[in-house]
Parts: structure tokens; sequence; C-alpha cells
């Protein structure tokens, strides 16, 4: 063999086939990777790529006695693989991303974070993959709870007084360097601007120094808050002065205000100070009679406001001389005043007859009388009447009546009415008969009335002026409610016993009855 190996023709062919076996492989290699392109080119189209967002994150560890800080609520998984596994993973939504801390100290620690519940056949990323956490004891401390209001925002003419907190301390709970930093518990609420005492629950939260939240537990979530809420105002009486110099020979001889009494608003040590407004300054430069004057009233030092903030006062003046007797005579001049489109209501109506207002209406009446009367009269202080209580069935004219105050005189644009009247039909009776027979005698034998003139005092209802009206009875007659078509004229002292009388006397037959106005 040692012979062989020694000639160099042996070497050469050795050499040789090295060569070619190290040719070939080089080739098959290369025939392979081919094979491997084509057949990845040939799956690329089955293949696909997801993204996961908004994973959570679970975290296992003691979390009876640890609190573990600076794992992400959520992380982001992309996956890729075959598109058929893809749809399925996302449509069964079981994947999770975990990150195992059962077996660390504590202390900081760099840790993957890993997942589950995905297949094998698809390649998974996850970012961030790696965490930095920090492993600490868990804590718990009491702390008292301060009720945090703004007490401005109560409604003006209120006062926050101080909140009452139920149950007053809570426990918060974390890790110890978290505990430490803890600078307040509040309660926070918000007033509304409130008028009356207010309670709520509110949620508990723990403040750095900094009033940032910080990331601890605490037990219970919510407290009672009640804060009281008072009127933080009063009643003051006030006073007034004169001011300023009146018109000559007139002297000031009373000024009185029409509000006695202000209400101020304002802190509680500044309301007690203050018992009263006085001297507040009433100008009456120039004035030369009886009159009201507005007045602002002046805010006292420490107060916020005043209610209301402007007063009337009656300045009460005394003339001299002849500007007195002047306007004496101004006052107790008469004016006029008119009423346009008075209704007219008829009065002493028969249940056994319907009546209709053919005209007017409405009328219009000139009131006149003492000015400081007038200004006082409305037109729900006129009352216009048309008295239809002696009227058998047919069309009559009737004096309208005028009611009105006493120191007053009226002048209506009308001064009669005209009045249907229609006897009510009764079935059965005699008296539909007689109703009918009054009626066409009624009407075959009336007579037009004269137009009266005058107006009517005003003293009390059924007074005034009316102008005659005479009917004619018919003879046969049931009652003496048909005895005659035209009432008696009524006078302007307002006696209407002649209509009493006429209503309850009966004419003998054939007898006319001509009645006449006073």
């Amino acid at each position: 063999m040692d012979k062989l190996m020694n000639r160099s023709w042996v070497m050469k062919i050795i050499a040789l086939l090295l060569a070619f076996m190290l040719y070939l492989s080089v080739n098959l290699d290369d025939g392979a990777s081919s094979s491997n392109k084509i057949l990845n080119r040939s799956s690329s189209a089955n293949t696909g790529v997801e993204t996961l967002t908004d994973v959570p994150v679970q975290v296992s560890y003691n979390e009876k006695n640890r609190i573990v800080r600076g794992v992400p609520d959520t992380v982001i998984m992309t996956l890729e693989g075959p598109k058929n596994i893809l749809a399925q993973t996302k449509l069964q939504k079981d994947y999770q991303a975990y990150i195992d801390l059962d077996n660390l100290s504590l202390g900081q620690h760099r840790v993957k974070v890993q997942y589950r519940n995905i297949s094998d056949n698809l390649n998974v990323v996850v970012k961030p993959d790696i965490v930095n956490v920090t492993i600490e004891e868990r804590d718990s401390k009491q702390f008292s709870v301060e009720a945090s209001y703004d007490k401005n925002k109560v409604k003006n003419g209120y006062e926050a007084g101080e909140a009452i907190v139920s149950p007053r301390a809570v426990t918060v709970t974390g890790a110890s360097s978290q505990l430490d930093q803890v600078a307040y518990v509040k309660a926070i609420i918000d007033l509304d601007n409130a008028s009356k005492t207010v309670t709520k629950q509110a949620t508990v939260v723990a403040l750095d120094k900094n009033l940032n939240k910080l990331n601890v537990t605490v037990q219970p979530e919510t407290v009672n808050v009640t804060i009281p809420v008072k009127n933080i105002s009063k009643k003051v009486p006030i006073d007034v002065i004169q001011e300023g110099t009146p018109g000559d020979g007139v002297n000031i001889t009373k000024l009185e205000p029409k509000t006695n009494t202000v209400k101020i608003i304002g802190p509680s040590d500044s309301l007690e100070k203050i018992d009263k407004i006085d001297n507040i300054p009433v100008d009456v430069t120039g004035i030369t009679k009886s009159k009201d004057i507005k007045v602002n009233v002046p805010v006292p030092d420490g107060i916020d406001s005043v209610s209301p903030k402007q007063i009337t006062v009656h300045v009460e003046v005394d003339k001299q001389g002849d500007e007195k007797d002047a306007e004496k005579t101004d006052e107790s001049a008469d004016e006029t005043k008119s009423f346009k489109n008075l209704p007219v209501s008829l009065t002493g109506q028969s249940s056994k007859y319907t009546y209709e207002l053919l005209s007017p209406t409405s009328v219009d009446a000139d009131v006149k009388g003492p000015k400081s009367d007038l200004d006082k009269l409305t037109k729900s202080g006129i009352s216009l009447s048309a008295n239809v209580g002696n009227l058998s069935a047919g069309e009559h004219t009737v004096p309208i009546i005028i009611n009105s105050p006493d120191s007053v005189t009226s002048t209506l644009s009308t001064k009669q009415a005209k009045v249907r009247v229609t006897a009510k039909k009764q079935s059965g009776t005699n008296d539909e008969q007689t109703d009918k027979e009054t009626s066409g005698s009624t009407s075959d034998k009336e007579t037009k009335p004269d137009t009266g003139t005058g107006s009517g005092s005003g003293t009390n209802p059924g007074t005034g002026n009316s102008g005659d009206s005479t009917d004619k009875p018919s003879e046969e007659t049931d009652t003496p409610e048909d005895n005659t078509d035209t009432p008696t004229d009524n006078t302007e002292t307002g006696d209407d016993s002649s209509n009493q009388s006429d209503e309850n006397s009966t004419p003998v037959d054939g007898q006319t009855d001509n009645t006449s106005g006073n």
C-alpha cells in the first residue's frame, strides 16, 4: 500500500477524484437552492400577514404580596403564514400575550413578552418583545380623605361651609415607593351653582405633591360628601336724606321711600357689621311739585351686592301763595276720556222668551271727571245694559243704561238699543196660543218711540236717560208681563221703581197703557 501511495500517478488520480467530487457537490447545492426558490415562489400566493393591535398583556406573579410596575397594558403582534391558518387564528381570538414573573426576585428585570395559542406554522413578531419591569413588595396605608370643591361655584348670595366626608379614612394599596409619594387623598365635588346643601358620592383619588394621580388602589373607591350651603344675605332698613335745593317757593315736607328694606349679599363677617343703610341722598334740585324719584342704593363696604339696586322715593312738597292756589285749580279741573266699543248686555230676561240684541252690540262713551279719577278708570270699570224685563214678543227699542263711578259723568254715542223678543214654544198649553196672539197684536199696534237724550250719571246700575216709548198691549193677556212692550224710562237718579210698579199691575180690558219716561 505504501508503495502505491509513493507512486506519482496514484496521487494524481486521487487528486482528480477529489476535484470531481467537489465539482459535483457545488452543482448539487445550486440545484437544490434553485429548486427551493421555485417551491417558495409557488407557495407565496397562499401566505399572508396579519397585524393584531391592542393585544392585552397578562402578567403572572404573586399578586397578594407583590406589585409589578413597567408592564405595558397591550402589545402589537404580527403574524405571517398560510392564509387559512391566519384566518382561523384571527377568528378564534384565543391567542394571548403574557409575561411570567413567578420565579423572579424583587427588583428590576428585563423580561421577554411571550405568546400562546398561536399555530407553529405562523411566524410571530411581538412589539415590544422585551420590557423592563420592577417587582416590589405590596404595602397598604390608611389616609384621611379631603373633600375638594370650589367654594365660589355656589349661587350668588350663598356660601359653602365645611364638607363632611363619610367614611373619613380610606386604605391605599400599592408599591412602597408609590405610597411614599402620596401627598393628597381627595374626593372631588362640583357645586354647580348650588343654593342648598349638597350631598353626593365622590370618587377618591391619590395624588402626589404635583397633583399627579398615582397608580394605586383605593378602598373604598367612593365616599359620601355633604357640603352645607347657606344664604349669606340679610334684609336691612334704609334711610334717605334730602340733597339739593327745590324750586322757588317750594318746601319739601316729606321724603318717603316706597321700599323700607333692601337685601344685602356678602361674606358673613361683613353682614354682621351692617344693620342699616342710611343717608341715601335724594336729589330734589329744582323740584316744583310732589313726585316720585328713582334713587340708587349704595353698596356698603365689604358687601357684594344690594337688591333692589334702585328704590322709589315719594317727595311731598308744599307751595306758597299763588303757586299753591294755581296747582289746586289745575288739579280740580275736569277732563274727558273716551272709551271705544263698550259691549251692551241685556238684563231682566224672562224664561218664557228668548232675546236678541239687534243693534248696537257695542257703544262708544265719553267720560268726564277729575283727572285723578279718570287716570284710574279703565274699560272694565264701565258697563252698559238694556233692561228687557217688561217686554213682550216683538221688536222693541229700549234705553241703554251706563254704570260708571259716581265722580264722573258719561255721554253715549248711541242711547238706545233695538231688541227682538220671541216667545218660547210650549206644545199642549194655552200659553203658546196666547203668546202668538199677543205677538201679532203687538206687532200691528207697536208705535215707534221718540229718541231720548241725556247721559247716565253712573250712580247705580239701571240709571240713565232714554227716549219715550209707548206700545199698546194686546187685549188678550194672561199675565202682567205681557201688559206692555216698552219699559218705563229710567231716570238719572237710578230709581227703577216705576218699572216694578208697571210690571205688577194688570190693565183694564181695552185700555191702552201709555207710559212715558221721566
